[in-house]
């Protein structure tokens, strides 16, 4: 081999040492890059979902407020002595008889109209009844097919049911019972809180609870319906029943009210007890769909990094050994 020639050769191996050092240098550039964009990818992914659930986020914080204060309500009472609940309750079952005797002459609006007071703040007796420690809660309502955890307060004014159940003053109080009914009432829509937004997804035979002085009452649905909001005589006691009825507003503008009416059930033989009752469907489908979709989309964009990475690290075959010969 001439000088000229063992020179050319060795200037050739120079040349792909210098080559496959660029290459490598950039594939490491690539990887770099191509991690910074996967990362970048899951964080914008994570922003998007973030944005997308906050209201369902919102609400879901609104809720567990409302369900501690809830419990709040049922520990206190369960605090209370046990002839004094028994002397509350007694109470309650007298004013239950003469309001029905009197036949409702006033039953209270769930969202004051300029026409009827829905709150009854100046009846003092109607106050009395019920109230633990001179608490305003009266007890606690229970749906577990949607995730209904909420305190029972007096009255139906906006004050209540921005943040709890209203009992509509001039219905029965709700603690069962021959010739009752009790009107509890809960706003739809709001930002904060579910509330009773999803009252009308209760079908026959769903079961709901009322939890009250220590008791706990079971009631199944037997009807829906929709009237005016000055159709009281919709929601006056039927002689001989124990029923409890759930009110909202529905419509266009909110322009009516939403009854879901229940029948008494005893436990465990006619209704579930609260704990073995049909849970809230919706809600763990939606946690699973939210979970699933964030680590498939999580794992896609990794995924996807990594075939850009390995495209670009995959290096073509040389032919400078030729040189060699």
């Amino acid at each position: 081999m001439t000088a000229a020639a063992e020179t050319d050769v060795w200037e050739s191996v120079a040349d792909a040492v210098r080559d496959k050092r660029a290459r490598d240098n950039r594939a490491r550039r690539l990887v770099r890059h191509s991690r910074i964009y996967a990362v970048a990818a899951v964080i914008c992914l994570i922003a998007g979902m973030v944005l997308v659930a906050m209201p369902r986020i919102q609400q879901t914080l609104g809720d567990r407020a409302v369900d501690e204060q809830a419990r709040s309500v049922s520990q206190t009472a369960a605090l209370f002595p046990e002839s004094s609940r028994q002397s509350v309750i007694q109470s309650a079952i007298a004013y239950n008889q003469r309001l029905y005797e009197g036949g409702q002459p006033q039953i209270g609006e769930p969202v004051f109209d300029g026409k009827t007071e829905g709150n009854f703040e100046g009846d003092a007796e109607y106050r009395r009844q019920l109230s633990v420690n001179g608490l305003d809660a009266m007890g606690e309502i229970l749906i577990p097919k949607i995730s209904v955890d909420m305190p029972i307060l007096h009255g139906a004014g906006q004050d209540v049911l921005e943040h709890a159940a209203g009992h509509l003053a001039g219905t029965s109080l709700p603690i069962g019972g021959k010739n009752t009914r009790a009107v509890i009432t809960g706003h739809s829509n709001l930002k904060g809180a579910t509330l009773f937004t999803r009252l009308g997804e209760l079908e026959d035979g769903d079961p709901f609870y009322i939890k009250v002085m220590g008791n706990t009452l079971a009631y199944r649905v037997t009807s829906k319906r929709i009237v005016s909001p000055t159709d009281t005589k919709s929601l006056r006691v039927h002689k001989g029943k124990d029923e409890v009825t759930l009110l909202t507003c529905t419509g266009q503008g909110n322009t009516l009210r939403l009854l879901v009416t229940g029948e008494r059930n005893s436990m465990p033989d006619q209704a579930p007890l609260p704990g073995d009752a049909t849970g809230d469907v919706k809600k763990a489908a939606f946690v699973s769909g939210v979970t699933v979709t964030g680590i498939l989309a999580v794992g896609f964009s990794l995924c996807r990094s990594r075939r850009a990475v390995g495209h670009h690290i995959g290096l073509p075959q040389t032919h400078d050994s030729d040189n060699l010969r």
